[in-house]
């Protein structure tokens, strides 16, 4: 991801090694890039385990309910969002490992270009539950059929299925080979000219649509499905407000279709405002994490110089391990807020370690 963007494969290998000064010098990057890069090793382990304990927990819990496939499909994708932010890691300190015989640019392959596929995955399963929710505040009566677990299956596999099939092509975008790099007077394992043109046009397109059009759609509908929800769940609060001391009668069971009672349907409204609120959090700390990745890809496109090998390479790169820190916050985040506000999944999770519910 943090060879992302306007990054042409073929700069990798012509452009002038020559460096010029921009505006970080080499020693405040390292201080700088070491501390995040520890930070951001801890957050991603955390991360990691967090989001393996999520998936357990949910395959635990079933998947009759079809916001648990779509939340254990999200977590899927922050799981390979944080293993490859981990190997990130160890990219960016390559060039500091003695006796390494790979250059930082096999990361392209391995660890950049995977991250960038599970963030964009990520976005979109986000994008999915935002809507899957405001549809469910909208037309609760129709939701059961309008978005079914065998539905939502389908579109998880959809979601995972279209980057993986944009990507296949990467092996031949960043064909590997050894190369010798001035700057560090060796030969090394390194990313060699695409052979096939055609290929770079893929690739070109690729990239286009993973910077652009693709985290506008997310950002935007995430949103405005966050502002809407919270608009209803104010709505919703004002209404129990107004009515919480008006006395309640309870409804003949089977009278007009209807055997719940007001207490039942204030539950039930209770239960659907906290899930209204888990999602809010789940949108809202994603709308968050994804300011600092649009400042740098807005960058990479809009300034030829600011790229890895570019004049501006360790503001680049700095700014890449910076966001990627953030994505990695948003992938651990997840596991707190269900833990925190789902009765279910906190039961679930507390049986699963120690054997016995809350």
């Amino acid at each position: 991801m943090m060879l992302d963007g306007a990054l042409n494969s073929t700069s990798l290998v012509t452009t002038n090694f020559n460096k010029v000064e921009g505006l970080l010098s080499d020693a405040i990057y390292w201080q700088v890039v070491f501390f995040i890069l520890g930070l951001n090793f801890l957050v991603g382990l955390f991360a990691t385990g967090s989001n393996v304990v999520t998936i357990v927990i949910y395959k635990k819990m079933g998947f009759s309910d079809s916001s648990n496939i779509s939340l254990t499909a999200l977590a899927v994708s922050d799981l390979g969002s944080a293993v490859t932010a981990l190997m990130v890691t160890v990219g960016v300190l390559s060039p500091k490992i003695p006796d390494a015989n790979f250059s930082f640019q096999i990361f392209t392959v391995f660890a950049s270009q995977p991250h960038l596929m599970f963030s964009r995955i990520s976005a979109l399963i986000t994008t999915y539950i935002s809507i899957e929710r405001y549809l469910c505040v909208l037309l609760p009566l129709k939701i059961k059929r309008i978005i079914t677990p065998r539905r939502t299956s389908v579109a998880m596999v959809i979601i995972f299925a279209l980057p993986f099939a944009l990507n296949l092509h990467l092996s031949l975008s960043f064909p590997l080979g050894w190369k010798f790099f001035p700057e560090q007077n060796k030969t090394l394992l390194g990313v060699l000219p695409i052979k096939y043109p055609f290929i770079e046009t893929l690739d070109r397109i690729r990239r286009l649509l993973f910077s652009i059009p693709l985290p506008v759609f997310t950002s935007v509908t995430v949103l405005f499905c966050t502002i809407l929800l919270g608009l209803a769940l104010h709505k919703n609060k004002k209404w129990r407000d107004t009515n919480k001391n008006k006395p309640t009668f309870s409804k003949a069971p089977g009278k007009d279709g209807d055997d719940s009672t007001p207490a039942q349907s204030t539950k039930m409204e209770s239960k659907e405002a906290r899930a209204v609120k888990m999602v809010i959090a789940i949108t809202t700390v994603f709308i968050i994490s994804s300011i600092p990745s649009s400042i740098h890809i807005f960058a990479v496109l809009s300034l030829p110089e600011f790229s890895v090998t570019g004049r501006f390479s360790n503001l680049y790169l700095l700014t890449g391990v910076i966001y990627k820190f953030v994505d990695s916050l948003n992938c651990s985040a997840n596991f707190i807020i269900y833990y925190k506000m789902s009765t279910k999944f906190r039961e679930a999770t507390i049986s699963f370690f120690w054997g016995k519910s809350q």
